[in-house]
């Protein structure tokens, strides 16, 4: 008997004919539907975003999947405070050190003062008798400082960079190298203290201890001879730096020579190492011009008696090399004093 008639009369007897005719027409349809192209107008305008033509999207082949791409940003809401990650950080323990600013603004008034800027750091003493000169000293010229006004954010982006000119200090009168029977010398001196003010000393008196009595680090000795300079013996343990001259050397320095509106850095030498105290500048060094010979003569004379006793138990050795001379009222250098024929 036929297979197939067999199945037929099976599926009629049971019903399932309707079943087995609609998966015979889908058997049959489905290749046909496969067979035809698909419309490339449908797909293209599915495909183009809203705005664009035709023939910027271009065709598409068919059987290409579709992929929408949405050009809109996304936005978010952050909750709390808003935080910048580049913003400069601060030191680690949150503040600066209490004196910084102090010093900072001390330093200005000085080198506003004087028209100069102060001198460079202080270096540790040799274990000599005397004091320590830093030979890192700054520059007390006058000129222009320059400041940086531009911000680099990129390799392409240009920093450009203003001059500033630093005002020149106005000039003092000429120094009288010899005074006459009638004058003396008249300094006065500036000194910065712990609350970023300065002290002015004027006039100095000759043999001064400073910066005080408390802390007897230095002894004004005088004017040299020349009216220049101002010479400074300084006591065991001072530690100093900036342009003024040292006498023997800068490493074991026991008279400094100073002139006007130079500004020095003094320390003391601690255990741990170097504290800063002062800096410090001879403002004045002029002449004053009294009624009589007499009067003239008595203030030549007129020290300081804390000074005094200083020194007459002072160790430094190079105090021998400068003597004061009442008749002439400044202080005379015996380092180039020739004995014999020779120096």
């Amino acid at each position: 008997m036929n297979p197939v008639k067999l199945a037929i009369d099976d599926l009629r007897e049971k019903r399932l004919w309707p079943v087995a005719l609609a998966l015979a027409a889908l058997l049959v349809a489905v290749p046909l539907l496969l067979s035809k192209p698909g419309s490339t107008k449908a797909v293209a305008s599915l495909a183009a975003p809203a705005g664009s033509t035709g023939a910027a999207a271009g065709p598409l082949s068919p059987g290409i999947p579709i992929v929408s791409v949405d050009n809109t940003p996304a936005h978010s809401r952050l909750n709390g405070a808003p935080h910048d990650p580049f913003a400069q950080q601060s030191s680690a323990s949150g503040t600066l050190p209490s004196g910084a600013g102090v010093a900072t603004t001390a330093s200005s008034a000085l080198a506003h003062a004087t028209g100069n800027s102060g001198g460079g750091s202080s270096s540790t003493p040799s274990g000599s008798s005397g004091a320590t000169k830093s030979s890192s000293a700054g520059s007390t010229s006058g000129g222009a400082s320059t400041k940086s006004t531009g911000t680099a954010t990129s390799p392409s982006t240009t920093t450009t960079t203003t001059t500033t000119p630093t005002p020149t200090p106005k000039p003092g009168p000429p120094p009288v190298s010899v005074l006459a029977a009638k004058e003396t010398y008249h300094v006065a001196l500036a000194m910065t203290n712990a609350n970023g003010g300065l002290d002015t000393l004027d006039p100095l008196e000759r043999l001064s201890v400073l910066p005080g009595k408390q802390l007897p680090l230095m002894v004004e000795l005088g004017v040299l001879k020349g009216g220049r300079r101002v010479l400074f013996a300084l006591q065991p343990g001072a530690v100093i730096s900036g342009p003024g001259s040292c006498t023997p050397g800068p490493v074991d320095c026991e008279v400094l020579s100073l002139a006007r509106d130079q500004i020095e850095n003094l320390g003391v030498q601690s255990g741990t190492g170097v504290v800063p105290v002062t800096m410090f500048a001879v403002t004045k060094i002029k002449v004053d011009r009294h009624k009589s010979v007499a009067a003239a003569r008595k203030a030549r004379s007129q020290v300081s008696a804390a000074g005094r006793a200083l020194l007459s138990s002072s160790p430094l050795s190079a105090l021998s090399l400068f003597q004061y001379k009442p008749n002439l009222g400044s202080v005379v250098s015996l380092q180039n004093l020739k004995v014999g024929g020779s120096t």
